[in-house]
């Protein structure tokens, strides 16, 4: 199928095909691109050959290029200043966030092709586990990352504070709580805005964490499946759901798991917890999540990463790598 035209017009010649490079190198960026250092052989060309989005320089900009047939401008500011009619953003803004604008844009012209689901099937991975600060979630993103380097996979994190920002030192624009104000949309709208604005960390893709975390304990349970069958319907092959209990419903959405790592501890405390929580699971007849669950006892790790966004080398990266190969869901 033929991809719709992005062109991006700015003065220095040098960036203009940097950028245009590093857009082409993105996964299913939707856009064929032309790059042009001047507004008068961007002029030429656009007699020739329409475009739909036009990214272009705010010093190069003009009122009448609106009247140039582009369906969508989107401005490249070199400064801060005042807000503009037009969208914009800063030149020196990440590839990663100048994309989400022209993915943005090109949503609302409706020049998106329909978000194209996986040919394999989707196999969830809950992680949960009844007893806290037990590295939960660095154990989640690790699984992550180690998985992403053979496959597409997705992480989300259900905690009410998981200072996840913190964690990988960086910022976010949006959250699980904007992904989750989509669900009553279609389907393919749905993952349209997933696909969006997914970050990637070291390969993996992830939905930032609810900023306000006690919003998830409003989300009902038919939501969270309703959540899942999206995602069952997905480009990835994995989807990591890092659990917690602000979850309603989440002895079903274990049970919609294909594997669940609960990491456990030898201490009197932890016994209990773990001992109540699988007494649970029986009386209410979810002896099939106990079935399917891995109980992961993490060793003293003598180095743990620095930082989560690159774990290689590390004890617990390490260690998750072997249980994937116990598992046969390693590397290729």
């Amino acid at each position: 199928m033929k991809r719709n035209m992005l062109a991006i017009c700015d003065p220095e010649q040098e960036y203009a095909y940097r950028l245009m490079d590093a857009l082409s190198r993105r996964e299913d960026f939707p856009f064929e691109m032309l790059a042009f250092t001047g507004t008068d052989r961007l002029k030429e060309s656009l007699a020739e050959r329409p475009v739909r989005i036009l990214l272009i320089a705010r010093s190069a900009f003009d009122a009448e290029m609106k009247g140039w047939g582009v369906s969508r401008i989107i401005l490249l500011n070199e400064e801060e200043g005042p807000e503009e009619e037009l969208p914009s953003l800063s030149k020196y803004s990440s590839v990663t966030r100048i994309m989400k604008k022209i993915m943005e844009t090109a949503a609302e012209a409706g020049d998106l092709p329909p978000p194209k689901s996986c040919e394999h099937p989707v196999h969830f991975l809950g992680v949960y586990t009844p007893v806290h600060r037990c590295l939960q979630t660095t154990f989640s993103l690790v699984l992550g990352q180690v998985l992403a380097r053979a496959h597409r996979v997705l992480y989300l994190n259900f905690e009410s504070w998981s200072g996840l920002d913190r964690l990988l030192c960086r910022s976010f624009e949006s959250d699980f709580s904007d992904l989750l104000f989509r669900l009553p949309q279609p389907e393919e709208e749905v993952l349209g805005y997933l696909y969006r604005q997914a970050e990637q960390v070291n390969g993996l893709e992830l939905v930032p964490p609810a900023f306000l975390g006690p919003e998830l304990f409003s989300i009902r349970r038919e939501d969270w499946l309703r959540l899942l069958e999206i995602l069952g319907n997905s480009r990835y092959e994995y989807v990591i759901l890092d659990l917690s209990d602000a979850v309603s419903g989440l002895f079903e959405l274990l049970r919609s798991c294909s594997r669940v790592y609960t990491i456990v501890r030898e201490d009197g405390f932890a016994r209990a917890k773990l001992a109540q929580y699988e007494a649970a699971l029986e009386s209410a007849d979810y002896g099939d999540v106990a079935e399917k669950t891995v109980k992961c006892a993490l060793p003293a790790f003598q180095r743990l990463p620095r930082d989560l966004s690159h774990p290689e080398g590390s004890g617990i990266s390490q260690y998750v790598e072997d249980l994937l190969a116990r598992e046969g869901r390693g590397e290729g």
